[in-house]
């Protein structure tokens, strides 16, 4: 099942409003607002709403719902533009080894066992099609190809073998990043703050069954496509996970529930070949520096496009994040 969010009609509803999504990413038909105003309302009731949401994309699927229009996915929303919470991790552990070993670092043994995450902004997400706002460029603005959990309500302490099951959606985002302020943030022991403004979110947020095979329980199989200016970047797979997001969901939730609508994201997407290329800019950066000792890839420039993709045989699966730096 394929869910998105259009502006609403009705001011007070700044999520927008729910609708069901076709398959192919080119047909939708508004949700009832008595079944849910919007995605985060359905998440709040997930029991009962998603059996009559996944009634209404079967019915748009076999094309039999009269009501339904041809969707532009650039006037979508953010699936949920002011969520709950919003964890990111570091799942990804060849990101954090390319950085240690730039540095002339080794990994510590306890990032094998407890996942780098932090609590981002999350009110006032993007639309896919949002430009990026450098700002300032001697901030070193970066992109981060991310996959994001959705989950329901989630119980203080649950366990990692247990919290996949409250996961409802899967969805993919842009964690844009300024690099160089990162770095005196850092040294205050006390970031992210100003490092870490709002992220873009692809249009669409789908349910676990839409990956088939691609998607165990832990982790989602599937390339990330990054390019940069139209050219290829990278398309790192997540199967390189090192932590699970059931992990990634245990980790968020040790001392606090989680409430309905909480997105939990996966870092930076890395694999260990640097064949696979990259998802960001300061990874790159990072293998140049291990290979030759010097930084050449530059930082985002204004007119700088990117575009952020994952397709399953050929289609989309969450629509595609396309942003201009300015």
């Amino acid at each position: 099942m394929k869910l998105a969010s259009l502006p609403s009609t009705h001011k007070k509803n700044r999520n927008g409003d729910l609708i069901v999504v076709s398959k192919d990413n080119t047909r939708a038909v508004r949700v009832d607002e008595e079944l849910a105003r919007n995605l985060t309302e359905a998440l709040e009731n997930w029991t009962h709403v998603a059996p009559n949401l996944l009634e209404i994309y079967h019915c748009l699927n076999q094309n039999k719902i009269a009501d339904s229009f041809d969707l532009d996915l650039k006037s979508c929303l953010a699936p949920i533009t002011h969520a709950p919470g919003f964890y990111d991790a570091s799942a990804f552990l060849s990101h954090v080894v390319r950085a240690r070993k730039a540095r002339g670092d080794v990994m510590p043994e306890s990032a094998k066992v407890t996942p780098l995450m932090y609590q981002g902004v999350s009110d006032c997400l993007l639309p896919a099609y949002s430009p990026i706002d450098l700002m300032d460029e001697k901030f070193g603005g970066d992109f981060e190809g991310e996959f994001a959990a959705i989950t329901v309500d989630v119980p203080k302490g649950t366990s990692s073998s247990d919290a996949s099951k409250y996961i409802a959606l899967f969805t993919m985002f842009n964690d844009i990043t300024y690099r160089e302020i990162v770095k005196t943030e850092l040294e205050t022991k006390f970031g992210f703050l100003q490092s870490k403004p709002n992220s873009a979110f692809a249009p669409l947020v789908v349910t676990p069954d839409e990956f088939g095979v691609h998607w165990d329980g832990k982790r989602l199989s599937v390339d990330l496509e990054v390019q940069l200016n139209g050219k290829w970047f990278g398309n790192p797979n997540g199967k390189e996970m090192n932590f699970t997001f059931g992990d990634l969901i245990a980790h968020a939730c040790r001392t606090r529930p989680l409430a309905a609508g909480s997105i939990v994201g996966t870092g930076t997407i890395s694999n260990e070949s640097k064949e696979k290329g990259f998802a960001c800019l300061t990874e790159k950066r990072f293998q140049e520096m291990i290979e030759s000792g010097k930084m050449v890839t530059p930082w985002l420039k204004s007119g700088d496009r990117v575009t952020i993709d994952c397709a399953i045989n050929g289609t989309s699966v969450f629509g595609p994040i396309d942003q201009v730096a300015k």
